[in-house]
């Protein structure tokens, strides 16, 4: 009879597993989807076709996985930190596309980026943002929790130039 409750743990454990991991593809696809289509936008907006975004989902899983107390004392689902930082992203794109069409002067600088790179805080408390620019990389270490709107990335933006 134990082997059977413990078998029928198992089960369960790696069913719920693969449940989740099929909530998190289908986030992760919904974000890149939303992505793309506001990267569209910044390389109209700006004017640089050669434009890269991308989320390293690795690192956002790795996080998600050392912060898995935090994320249950929140009652927080990994879904969601994938939804974020989504929402963020597009929130980025939204205030550099912003940035080119209000300032000239930016927007021949913002022509240059070629790649913008998405990488979690590594603490799931921590909510700010992080911008940093090198060479013609935008990186961006993503905060948790909190939606962000283009207006609160702008004045972040702008001060790396």
């Amino acid at each position: 009879m134990k082997q059977q409750i413990l078998a029928g743990l198992i089960i369960t454990l790696f069913s719920t597993a693969s449940y989740a991991s099929i909530k998190d593809k289908k986030a992760m696809r919904a974000v890149d989807e939303n992505i793309a289509t506001e990267a569209a936008k910044v390389k109209t907006s700006c004017g640089n076709p050669a434009l890269d975004v991308k989320v390293n989902w690795d690192e956002f899983k790795t996080m998600i996985t050392k912060n898995t107390e935090k994320l249950a004392n929140d009652r927080y689902k990994s879904q969601w930190v994938i939804s974020h930082a989504g929402q963020r992203t597009v929130s980025v794109l939204e205030a550099v596309a912003g940035i080119c069409k209000d300032d000239a002067d930016y927007k021949e600088e913002l022509a240059k980026l070629s790649k913008i790179l998405v990488t979690p805080k590594a603490d799931f408390t921590d909510s700010a943002s992080e911008f940093t620019l090198d060479s013609n990389v935008l990186s961006v270490k993503s905060g948790h929790k909190m939606n962000r709107s283009a207006s609160d990335f702008m004045k972040k933006i702008k001060a790396l130039y």
